[in-house]
């Protein structure tokens, strides 16, 4: 298999030999970004990028990969330089082992990441070096040349620069569209702004407990990776931006200036998710139950993960049966781990056994509580089964602890409409559209709400209210094209 060897965000232009003796840059509190623009507009500039994102990429909707990559990244904000920013996590399904960071704390992970990662530190360390991009402002610090274009000009720049990370092919579209319009391309992170990103990431690395030789031990993977490349099939991160032998001293150096004399312990759901990624990702599932078959014969440290992958593909394979006995073993060996109850759920309902599965939801609902996998889980049965009032319980109360996702409105909005509040239901999926960057068919929603909604002159403001809000997106990203 072929890796894109991009762990963090690439460059579309090479450093200089000068650039490299730079010393690590101290973080700019007041530097000329913050005259470009404000907090909201780097938001706003964020929030575009990932709007067009979502029209090229279909995004890992998984609610436990999501809930562990949330859960992960957010440990790290929260030991980083700037712990109160809000950020957004999300998983692209693509097999690049590759990061990247927009502004406004959108982070993206690919999946290939994910499963190149030997341990939680190291997934943790790029993590933490995408913050670092985020919390010191470095895309937009690297625009401090064009401080006279408007933000929608400059989210079209960032957002044309990101997607050829994230999704190569709509990169290439986005870049010619802004060509187009007679505007330099360019996204440039200096050497400094990657040292700096280093320094800091390793710093919070720390902060949240993991190991901070995790950073050096991957670069140099990385570097080995890059060896069996030649001529014009480099990868283009190791062409511009090569982990050089300094670069892996010098994480090396500061890992162990930072190093804790306590071992540091993976969390069991970093290799379980591994795993459930692995399958989702793997077009051969017999070829995959036969890897597993074989690593379950070997004497290995990670044989409860092994067994969970190795149950899940024999799910998606229709071996209903098998795999039940396998997680039936797991809960056997850890009753608590909610993931195995998770996934016997999921057997049940294969299986045509709906009542059990819920049975498993609620019997969990009371020893994690508003859990956002299981409760997303919870809610898809209940709507299965026919009982939207009791779905609509559950996501009203993950909106009330600050829940938010494209999964979680449009679950709304079927639940509503099965209750046949139409009015409710189109509003919710205004949201959906609206979340998943689809602007349009959002406004179209809101106006068909506000039809069903005659005589009820509150949920009307209410409608009129968001659509002008939506309107007023539409016309800032129509300012784009």
């Amino acid at each position: 298999m072929k890796y894109l060897i991009a762990t963090f965000i690439l460059l579309f232009s090479s450093a200089t030999p000068a650039q490299a003796n730079l010393e690590i840059a101290l973080p700019e509190m007041g530097d000329s970004a913050g005259a470009l623009v404000s907090p909201l507009e780097e938001y706003q500039v964020g929030q575009s990028f990932y709007w067009q994102l979502q029209q090229s990429v279909t995004l890992v909707e998984d609610p436990e990969v999501n809930s562990y990559i949330s859960s992960l990244g957010y440990r790290l904000v929260a030991n980083s330089d700037d712990p109160g920013r809000t950020f957004t996590f999300f998983v692209v399904p693509d097999s690049s082992v590759n990061a990247f960071a927009a502004p406004g704390g959108f982070i993206g992970i690919h999946t290939g990441l994910m499963l190149t990662s030997e341990s939680e530190s190291e997934l943790a360390s790029v993590m933490s070096h995408e913050i670092a991009h985020v919390t010191q402002r470095h895309i937009l610090r690297s625009f401090e040349r064009s401080k006279r274009m408007s933000v929608p000009m400059t989210a079209a720049m960032v957002a044309a620069a990101l997607l050829g990370i994230a999704d190569p092919s709509a990169g290439s579209a986005a870049i010619m569209a802004v060509q187009a319009g007679n505007v330099q391309m360019q996204l440039d992170y200096s050497r400094a702004h990657e040292a700096e990103a280093d320094n800091l990431g390793m710093q919070t690395l720390v902060n949240a407990g993991f190991d901070p030789q995790a950073m050096p031990r991957f670069f140099e993977r990385l570097q080995i990776a890059g060896r069996f490349y030649g001529g014009s099939q480099v990868p283009e991160f190791l062409r511009t931006h090569p982990i050089t032998g300094s670069r892996i001293a010098d994480a090396r150096g500061r890992a162990a200036k930072l190093e804790s004399p306590t071992q540091v312990r993976n969390s069991e759901q970093f290799f379980l998710m591994r795993e459930k990624l692995r399958v989702m990702a793997s077009t051969n599932m017999r070829e995959l139950i036969k890897t597993y078959e074989d690593q379950l014969k070997e004497d290995s440290s990670n044989q409860a993960a092994t067994r969970y992958g190795y149950a899940l593909a024999l799910l998606k394979n229709g071996n209903f049966t098998q795999a039940r006995d396998e997680i039936n073993a797991l809960i056997d060996s850890d009753d608590n781990q909610l993931s195995y109850h998770l996934a016997l759920a999921d057997v049940e309902i294969a299986l045509g056994r709906m009542n059990a599965a819920l049975a498993i939801y609620e019997d969990f609902q009371q020893v994690y509580p508003d859990d956002w996998a299981l409760s997303i889980k919870q809610v898809q049965a209940l709507l299965r089964s026919n009982q939207p009032r009791e779905a609509v319980n559950l996501l009203q109360r993950q909106l009330d602890i600050g829940g938010s996702s494209a999964i979680l409105y449009r679950l709304l909005a079927q639940a509503y409409g099965d209750m046949g509040q139409k009015s409710k239901s189109h509003t919710w999926l205004a949201e959906h559209y609206h979340s998943s960057g689809q602007l349009m068919q959002a406004a179209d929603q809101l106006r068909i709400a506000a039809d069903y909604a005659r005589g009820d002159e509150f949920e009307l403001a209410k409608i009129s209210s968001r659509l002008r809000q939506i309107e007023t997106d539409i016309a800032m990203m129509e300012e784009v094209r």
